[in-house]
């Protein structure tokens, strides 16, 4: 069996951010299927002396000239970049993996050129990106179509949404559903927290929860713009809750910033809320948050654009203003969402594909 090459930009935690969480819930089920995989950091050489940087430079060229989409380089200052790029890494990538039996993972998506010098190798190339990078921030249509181009050379993508794998099928590339499930770790925790809930005495001012690290630039825009439009009224409490938070700015004094917390501290407000918000500019959506908040049984409020990939999911209640928001939270009777494990059909095909490959 083929041996599976990871590589990821995000710390395998199943308690930090949503890309290492999806970083953990990607090997755990490589591990439950007994599929062999390594981590590569791809570390780049040291002290390397001139002659060597010039002949793995020779190299790089040749590498480029054969690989590389000609239409993507638009001037000397970036094919010198290139140059300089391939050159470093082909010790540590080119000549690790040519001509063996490996399967490449491809999760680090910021890191595009890196697909094409695993495409020498002869390796196949799985991505998993847990977002589609360009649309992120900062989007311009090169970026869109420089990051479509490399998922095209990839044999299978996996992405975290539905409607991310419609977009990429319809684009020509051969795209999968794998939705996010929080990694066992995380399971627990969320579940524990569900049980506690059951049981819970309701809270005679509504508390409700802005949960997210502001640190992610559509998070953090989402957060504010809501922030900014909460009522000050004495029957509401506002929390807000993760990375960052505590440099969000609001006047409201019903508005309490909590920061990063612990795990005790926010297993202890996951408790106590009656409903999370969620806000967010047109991008990525909360992929990660939505399904563990529903484990945790908490009800979630969403916006159309970070509700997407949950439209059809029973407590997930969406809206299309921040003033319809409100207007549902005046008329909301907290209660315990249904649960149930997502499909394991999807799983099913990702591990199939690792082992076809």
């Amino acid at each position: 069996m083929a041996l599976i090459i990871c590589n990821t930009k995000f710390k395998l935690d199943p308690f930090a951010d949503g890309g290492s969480k999806r970083s953990v819930q990607i090997r755990e089920i490589l591990s439950r299927n007994s599929l062999p995989f390594v981590e590569d950091e791809f570390r780049l050489p040291k002290n390397v002396s001139l002659s060597t940087l010039f002949r793995w430079a020779c190299r790089s060229m040749v590498l480029i000239h054969k690989f590389y989409p000609k239409n993507e380089i638009k001037s000397l200052k970036q094919y010198i970049k290139l140059v300089k790029y391939y050159a470093l890494r082909i010790p540590v990538v080119y000549d690790k993996y040519v001509d063996t039996e490996s399967v490449f993972c491809w999760e680090n998506t910021n890191d595009m050129d890196i697909v094409y010098l695993m495409k020498a190798t002869k390796c196949p190339v799985i991505a998993l990106p847990h977002n589609i990078e360009s649309l992120v921030s900062n989007y311009t249509s090169e970026s869109f179509d420089k990051e479509m181009n490399v998922l095209r050379q990839c044999d299978a993508v996996f992405a975290i949404s539905k409607e991310e794998s419609w977009l990429l099928r319809l684009l020509g590339i051969n795209a999968h559903y794998l939705p996010y499930y929080p990694p066992k770790g995380a399971e627990e925790f969320l579940k524990s927290i569900r049980a506690k809930r059951e049981t819970r005495s309701l809270n005679e001012v509504r508390k409700y929860l802005l949960l997210g690290s502001a640190t992610n630039i559509p998070t953090r825009q989402g957060m504010q713009t809501l922030i900014d439009q909460i009522p000050s009224d004495p029957e509401y409490e506002f929390y807000v809750a993760g990375y960052g938070t505590e440099s969000l700015e609001c006047t409201g004094r019903n508005v309490i910033f909590l920061g990063p917390l612990s795990n005790q501290k926010l297993e202890e407000l996951l408790v106590d809320i009656d409903a999370l918000l969620i806000y967010q500019p047109p991008t990525t959506g909360s992929l990660t948050r939505i399904p563990e908040m529903l484990i945790a049984g908490i009800p979630i409020f969403a916006n159309m654009d970070a509700a997407r990939n949950f439209f059809d999911v029973k407590d997930v209640i969406t809206y299309h203003s921040i003033e319809e928001l409100f207007n549902l939270l005046s008329r909301f009777a907290p209660y315990m969402p249904y649960y149930s494990v997502l499909s394991q059909r999807e799983y099913s095909e990702f591990v199939n594909t690792l082992s076809r490959s």
